[in-house]
């Protein structure tokens, strides 16, 4: 079935956007004073996207409006010691990991590590590699707002759960990182206890290698999550892992991952699933382009993912992005899936 989404206001804004184009931005909100520094900053994403699939259920969704704050404060003592909190909130949930944001911690970092206690995506995600993303994150992106499914990318994590997270300085190249979350709850006020998602005791364990090699920056990474799922739910424990790889040359990235979900968080055992992923980006301040694929299996399922997509900011303020992403998913007995969905965005911040 074919859902188009009207873009008529997000191409007018693009025009005006580039239209507006100068060499200085806004004035940054910021404070800087005796060791101390804040910095506010925000804004606003109007975004369409046109799309077809063969899912007859798949919804039509207006154009979407993505408001967002970032408050970023700290202090650096005497000795070198910073103390801070960084808080992100959006008005809606992303599906991007890239833009994703509703974090809230506070931090405590030296020569020994860094130390923070909040709301944040723990070390099994932050210190691992896999394909490159950019702007509207291709196969981990924004078009499952509107049809087909994201791929994994990286270990099935904890997300953004309260939690407490060591993450080492590098030493020689290697850094690694440890979090516990008391509680994950996603879902959990669903009157059916099997639709929410309650996990109990959840570590994250990350590990992160990188070295210089000619003109080459060369990295490898491992990252696993074990959680106790509340018997009430009747799901699966929460047990994933995953290992990446990623090479970097000024601008050029090329990163890939293998991941094994298994079966974490399932209602019945057997799921089995897995994914290959890889991908190659160009990556500069101004502009940024990127391509991504994904293969996920698992027992009665599979997703074939290819994206491409990139940004660039025509004004200090103004950002274009864009993404293409074609999908197929086969489910056993199901009639196979196949889509397409390009989603536009232009991103004002100040």
């Amino acid at each position: 079935m074919r859902r188009a989404l009207d873009g008529a206001a997000v191409c007018g804004a693009m025009l005006c956007a580039g239209a507006a184009h100068a060499d200085q931005g806004l004035p940054r909100i910021e404070v800087q004073w005796e060791g101390f520094d804040i910095r506010l900053t925000g804004g606003a994403a109007t975004q369409g996207a046109i799309f077809r699939d063969d899912e007859a259920t798949t919804n039509s969704p207006d154009a979407k409006v993505d408001l967002f704050a970032r408050l970023n404060a700290q202090w650096t003592s005497p000795d070198g010691i910073i103390i801070g909190l960084n808080v992100e909130q959006n008005s809606r949930r992303r599906a991007s990991e890239v833009l994703e944001a509703g974090e809230i911690y506070g931090f405590v970092a030296s020569d020994y590590g860094r130390v923070e206690v909040g709301l944040q995506d723990g070390p099994a995600d932050r210190l691992a590699f896999a394909a490159p993303l950019v702007a509207l994150g291709q196969v981990r992106g924004e078009f499952s707002r509107y049809a087909g499914t994201q791929a994994l990318l990286r270990a099935l994590d904890t997300q953004d759960a309260f939690k407490v997270i060591y993450l080492s300085p590098p030493i020689g190249g290697l850094r690694g990182g440890v979090s516990w979350s008391p509680k994950v709850r996603r879902n959990a006020a669903a009157v059916d206890s099997r639709e929410s998602i309650q996990v109990d005791n959840a570590f994250e364990f990350g590990l992160q290698y990188q070295q210089p090699v000619g003109d080459w920056i060369l990295g490898a990474s491992g990252g696993y999550v074990t959680g106790e799922a509340d018997p009430v739910t009747t799901r699966e424990d929460l047990r994933s892992w995953s290992v990446g790889a990623e090479a970097r040359r000024g601008p050029l990235r090329i990163g890939g991952a293998y991941v094994d979900r298994g079966d974490s968080n399932r209602l019945a055992p057997g799921f089995d699933q897995w994914e290959l992923n890889g991908g190659i980006g160009w990556v500069t301040p101004e502009w940024g382009v990127a391509g991504s694929a994904a293969y996920t299996k698992a027992s009665d399922r599979s997703n074939r993912l290819f994206g491409v997509g990139g940004f660039y900011r025509v004004h200090p303020n103004i950002e274009l992005r864009a993404d293409i992403v074609q999908f197929r998913e086969k489910r056993f007995g199901l009639v196979d899936n196949d889509g397409i969905a390009s989603v536009v965005e232009v991103l004002l911040t100040i």
